[in-house]
């Protein structure tokens, strides 16, 4: 082979690698902007209640738009000024019918519970998804035009780190009486590292470029820790054990920053348990609220 050829393959291959990197780089930037939308047939596929009037509470669905989304929310209970609303938050990819599979152990603790589609999640309509840049907002919209009492904030993953920074909101902040985070992460570096280490994929090649586009796209990498020591209200935190996502290290650390706080650990736990083996856990915790509310 004389060297012309091998230079020619050099540079097939080079060009090649680059292409498949470039590649790599767009479908992920592309899947956390526009993430699987998980919503009423995954539900049935897992078994999962899809009715929000399952627990025999008055229920109907209703949407609130927010900065070109356009979310269903179930709204389940009656109203009451003098009682908490409970607003349960799903995690990255999921629904409002994921927050009904956690709502059981949720029900002594509020009169009403409003469970939305985030932005980008869901059966939600025009802008994508954040990545918790803004959604903090999208709640401060959605309990501002809906809502007059008591608060308690409840949210997995995604919905953990929106329901932080939510809490500390100043036209919020007054009316939270606890947040309850499953799996709150550090930052977004964390789920998306998570991701490609799950898919055998390179971390350190990809994350940085990935970070990079959606930040440039006005996404930014906040810190959870920061939020968390901003609170006023209790912050109950509970994490899997075998979490493959959120390193049981940052859900702690997240919880110890809080002035008040509680944390626990879902003893096997993984990253999406908490409406199975975690129930405990989330009764213990919201107990826990309402016992430093009245004391």
């Amino acid at each position: 082979m004389n060297t012309q050829a091998i230079v020619g393959g050099a540079a097939f291959l080079a060009s090649s690698a680059a292409l498949v990197y470039a590649s790599s780089v767009a479908a992920i930037v592309r899947e956390a902007l526009r993430p699987e939308r998980k919503t009423i047939g995954w539900a049935l596929g897992r078994g999962l209640p899809i009715e929000p009037d399952v627990f025999g509470l008055p229920a109907r669905e209703t949407e609130h738009s927010f900065n070109g989304a356009h979310c269903p929310v179930f709204d389940i209970g009656e109203p009451d000024p003098s009682a908490p609303t409970a607003v349960v938050l799903h995690g990255f990819s999921r629904s409002r019918y994921d927050a009904l599979a956690r709502l059981k152990p949720i029900l002594p603790h509020a009169r009403r519970f409003l469970l939305p589609d985030l932005p980008g999640h869901g059966d939600a309509l025009g802008r994508g998804t954040r990545l918790g840049s803004d959604e903090e907002l999208f709640i401060e919209s959605l309990l501002t035009t809906m809502t007059t009492g008591p608060l308690i904030l409840i949210g997995h993953s995604l919905g953990a780190i929106v329901a932080i920074r939510a809490a500390t909101l100043p036209t919020l902040a007054p009316r939270v009486r606890g947040v309850v985070a499953l799996a709150p992460y550090e930052r977004l570096a964390t789920p998306l590292g998570a991701r490609l280490d799950l898919r055998a994929m390179p971390r350190s090649a990809l994350l940085l470029p990935v970070l990079s586009i959606l930040q440039a796209s006005g996404i930014h990498d906040r810190s959870t820790l920061e939020a968390a020591a901003q609170l006023t209200c209790p912050l109950a935190v509970i994490a899997g054990e075998f979490d493959p996502v959120t390193p049981l290290a940052e859900a702690r650390a997240i919880a110890a920053i809080a002035r008040t706080t509680r944390f626990s650990i879902v003893a096997h736990g993984r990253h999406d348990d908490f409406h199975t083996i975690g129930q405990r856990e989330m009764t213990e915790a919201l107990a826990w609220i309402d016992g430093v509310k009245t004391s």
